[in-house]
């Protein structure tokens, strides 16, 4: 793996989702080019023992002054768009775990600062990665469904409750950047719902539904507390339909259906003419994900989920924040 030339590349927070990436990480550069750190110095140190020849941070200003060209930030999203400011700040190029900020304000400013100094800015939405996902949206891009109605997604499952971000800013996040990627287009509003089912004053689920320019609409349902592990992903078009299923920890299947409805000569009429299961690669999302943020660092090409995708995605969770608290009133959104 060449991918960003000698430059050593540092993981920022060593939670599990940061040691899944270092140990990922370790893999495509070799432990003499990673590097890592974390406030908990035990982290730290557990993470040099697991990997000898990894370099170990012992604090945010040596990794800031440090022989580090590239980091990838895993820390809590609350200090998402602290930590990347800063980050940016020193020269350094970035991959950040989804959202990438909490607030559109922080986003935007994220996207600022990295255009300005010419850094490479990608955000975590590991999602567009998946071989199901790609397949789908390559089909639509040959019109193989026809003209796209609606799309619909469900993300539920009995899982982690996060503290710092929200069920808007946690699993609703992912079905938002799949939406608007794979339709190649702009919400224009938003209206959401969210059930506090603990009583928290936080929501565990989210009911939203997107509009886009094109006038496609789409209705997301996100909860962690469900009681069937559910990712699916439907797009109706008006000359078939489409279906990605993905399993825990696995990339996704795409499905093709050959089906739907049209005017006959006693009214409407369904037809189905099958469905077709397409043939998609074995791929590790995250080393894939990984392996995109390196090659763009050593190329200075433009990520597939750069600074402006993350900040639109966080538009959106921010109006379908502002929209359940106002009992679901539409949302309108400026481009």
């Amino acid at each position: 793996m060449t991918g960003a030339g000698d430059a050593r590349v540092a993981v920022i927070g060593l939670g599990p989702m940061g040691r899944k990436h270092l140990a990922k990480l370790v893999g495509l550069v070799g432990p003499e080019r990673a590097a890592c750190y974390d406030v908990d110095a035990a982290a730290v140190r557990a993470a040099g023992e697991e990997y000898p020849g990894v370099a170990a941070f012992s604090s945010w200003e040596a990794f800031l002054s440090g022989d580090c060209r590239a980091a990838v930030i895993t820390a809590p999203a609350a200090r998402h768009a602290e930590l990347a400011a800063e980050a940016l700040a020193a020269g350094k190029d970035l991959l950040v775990e989804k959202p990438l900020a909490l607030t559109p304000v922080e986003a935007a400013g994220l996207v600022q600062r990295a255009e300005e100094r010419g850094a490479v800015l990608m955000v975590g939405h590991i999602l567009l990665f998946d071989p199901a996902f790609e397949a789908l949206k390559a089909a639509l891009s040959a019109g193989e469904l026809g003209g796209v109605k609606y799309v619909t997604a469900t993300r539920a499952k009995l899982g982690t409750i996060r503290s710092e971000e929200d069920i808007f800013f946690s699993l609703a996040a992912h079905d938002v950047a799949l939406t608007g990627w794979l339709l190649a287009d702009d919400v224009t509003a938003v209206s959401a719902v969210g059930v506090d089912a603990r009583g928290t004053g936080r929501p565990d689920a989210a009911f939203m539904n997107l509009v886009y320019k094109s006038g496609v609409t789409a209705h997301l349902t996100s909860s962690w507390l469900y009681p069937v592990d559910t990712r699916r992903l439907v797009v109706v078009g008006d000359g078939a339909m489409a279906e990605v299923h993905q399993e825990r920890g696995a990339a996704g299947a795409f499905t093709l259906y050959e089906m739907g409805a049209r005017e006959g000569p006693a009214g409407p009429e369904t037809y189905d003419h099958g469905a077709r299961a397409v043939p998609l690669p074995t791929v590790d999302l995250l080393t894939a994900e990984l392996e995109h943020f390196l090659g763009c660092v050593a190329t200075r090409a433009t990520p597939r989920t750069d600074g402006r995708q993350g900040l639109a995605v966080v538009k959106v969770l921010a109006a379908a924040q502002k929209s359940a608290r106002g009992g679901g009133a539409p949302v309108r959104l400026e481009h």
